[in-house]
């Protein structure tokens, strides 16, 4: 919300000027109505960052000064209880694991006005994204130990049957820890998998959706093959961060999301060497391990990563070692001093005009006079109906003409000040229905803009084209894909990519397979894959040899349609083959 600094009433968002008194707000800064606000027993100092789903806070304990993150779901998600379940899901998930190098959960809950948070402790670091930096690939010294670390805590989450599924450079902090920096921990569990001990899926991701960052998905994320997901996703995910680290590139950089998906699903990843060329033979073989397609082909647990990179560390003499934290990096941040009284709640709410009336107009310390309200008209009218009354009694008039000219004096001062009372009264009913009307007509501007924008927004979000990574098993088939205003036929895989929220509709075809046929509204980024049945229906086909047969008949082979690399041998004679013979 916006606060006017006139007559500092509070607006939504989207006013950008103030009703009362026409003040441009553009300007201003939203207020987040959760600062200073206390939750628990902390009090909310400032905002940490916000994402899609949620926003974490800075607080702090009024009496004791300990520091504490709040991580709130945002709260037009506040009823869903898909997106309530999953929030909540990281607090669980990283309760179960219990290791020093993730993020702890401290306590979760939901305030009074349906705001659900949890609490956790507070990191006094910087994401490993902050170091890495485009073409500047990280020392194997600075970079080893950090992936080790991560090695580690995913494993503990792996034991528990957690799947991270969002392995990335931001969720990956490294900070100060008995006077060694580079300490890590592990963050956002917020979109994790939980299996139980068989290896079952608990979560409530359906097949087909994608979920993650495009730059780190696994193969089987970038395919919506969310069956597929186990810890062998993290280590892919964990690879492509190695990737980055060590050569300064990401393997598959794309410029757009489906472009980067069929990197993921298809594209051999480029030698790290290339990159940085002084990386060695044996790195790169680790690096390019962790990147395999196949689940098979990479580390099959990150024990096994972890002490892959621990050997090679040993056999060059890369310390294992973290680095030790100077003093500015060792002290502590400033304890922030808080009021111990909780702000007046600010009002979403636009006021009334019978509130506005009572509110000044001025800055802080300053008063005005407030105008006076219906009923305190009606009294003024009467105070200056009764001062005639109060009059100063004349001496008695010598003659008649005396008392009648009195009585016209009173009769004109009498109509005189009902004149006044009457003229009063309807100045001030006349400023109350204009600015009534200019009220209601500045509302309805509003109202236009933001119509206006919304229309604007959809416009925009509309024209901007929605990537398909189209694909299919077996590969090769040929996709003719239709929508409103345009066509195509290409061959499997390929990016399609079309206007957001078209509907599009896919026919895949190919030699021995079921036709099939699907359609759907291209609402966002996603891959489309056809697994294609064999035909059994499908004609044989038949392949002449030159290989003679018993008593120098023609042989025929004949392709089997489940398998086609195998064929049999098919006499059918000579008569078959010359129609003269078969008629005789």
């Amino acid at each position: 919300m916006r606060t006017c600094p006139d007559c500092q009433n509070n607006y939504d968002d989207e006013i950008l000027h103030c009703p009362e008194d026409g003040l441009d707000l553009s300007h201003l800064e939203p207020q987040d109505e959760l600062i200073g606000r206390m939750v628990g027993s902390y009090q909310i100092v400032k905002v940490l960052g916000k994402g899609g789903m949620g926003a974490v806070y800075l607080a702090q304990h009024p009496v004791i000064g300990s520091r504490v993150a709040i991580k709130f779901l945002l709260q037009q998600y506040s009823t869903d209880a898909k997106i309530v379940d999953r929030f909540f899901n990281e607090a669980k998930a990283v309760n179960v694991i219990g290791h020093d190098n993730i993020l702890k959960i401290l306590d979760l809950s939901v305030t009074e006005d349906n705001r659900h948070y949890f609490v956790m402790e507070f990191l006094n670091g910087k994401a490993l994204q902050d170091h890495v930096r485009p073409n500047e690939p990280m020392s194997l010294e600075v970079a080893l130990p950090i992936l080790l670390q991560t090695c580690e805590a995913l494993q503990a989450a792996h034991d528990h049957q957690i799947i991270h599924r969002d392995l990335k450079p931001d969720n990956v902090y490294l900070i100060t820890h008995k006077g060694k920096k580079n300490f890590v921990k592990v963050v956002d569990f917020g979109i994790a998998k939980l299996t139980d001990a068989g290896g079952n899926s608990t979560g409530k991701t359906q097949t087909g959706m994608v979920m993650g960052t495009p730059a780190y998905m696994s193969p089987e994320q970038a395919g919506g093959m969310t069956s597929l997901i186990d810890g062998r996703s993290d280590i892919y995910s964990l690879g492509v961060m190695m990737y980055q680290m060590l050569s300064g590139r990401l393997p598959f950089p794309g410029s757009s999301f489906g472009e980067v998906l069929i990197g993921h699903l298809q594209t051999p990843p480029p030698s790290p060497r290339i990159h940085n060329p002084e990386l060695s033979e044996e790195i790169e073989a680790l690096i390019l391990k962790t990147l395999e397609k196949k689940q098979d082909d990479r580390f099959q647990s990150m024990r096994e990563m972890h002490d892959a990179i621990l050997e090679f560390m040993n056999r060059t003499g890369v310390p294992n070692e973290l680095p030790t934290a100077d003093a500015s990096e060792m002290a502590q941040p400033a304890v922030i001093k808080l009021s111990p009284s909780q702000p007046p709640t600010r009002s979403n709410k636009t006021p009334g005009p019978s509130t506005r009336q009572n509110q000044s107009r001025s800055s802080p310390g300053r008063t005005h006079a407030a105008k006076p309200s219906a009923m305190e008209a009606e009294d003024s009218d009467r105070t200056d109906n009764n001062l005639a009354s109060f009059a100063p009694r004349q001496p008695p008039p010598t003659s008649k003409v005396g008392i009648y000219a009195g009585i016209a004096v009173a009769v004109l001062a009498l109509a005189g000040v009902g004149g006044y009372v009457m003229y009063d009264r309807g100045q001030r009913h006349d400023e109350e229905v204009a600015r009534l009307a200019q009220e209601a007509k500045d509302k309805a501007e509003q109202a236009r803009i933001a119509a206006e924008r919304t229309k604007i927004a959809e416009q925009e979000a509309a024209a901007v084209p929605v990537a398909l990574a189209i694909t299919s098993d077996p590969t090769g088939a040929s996709v003719t894909a239709t929508w409103k205003g345009g066509s195509m036929t290409k061959e499997t895989n390929f990016v399609l990519e079309v206007p957001k929220m078209t509907q599009v509709r896919l026919a895949f075809s190919k030699a021995g397979y079921l036709p099939y046929e699907t359609e759907m509204v291209a609402d966002g980024a996603k891959p489309i894959t056809a697994k294609l049945t064999s035909d059994p229906k499908a004609a044989v086909a038949v392949k002449h040899t030159d290989r003679p047969s018993r008593g120098g008949r023609r042989a025929h082979e004949t392709a089997m349609p489940d398998n086609p690399d195998s064929t049999i041998a098919v006499d059918f004679g000579d008569e078959a083959l010359d129609p003269d013979k078969s008629k005789k």
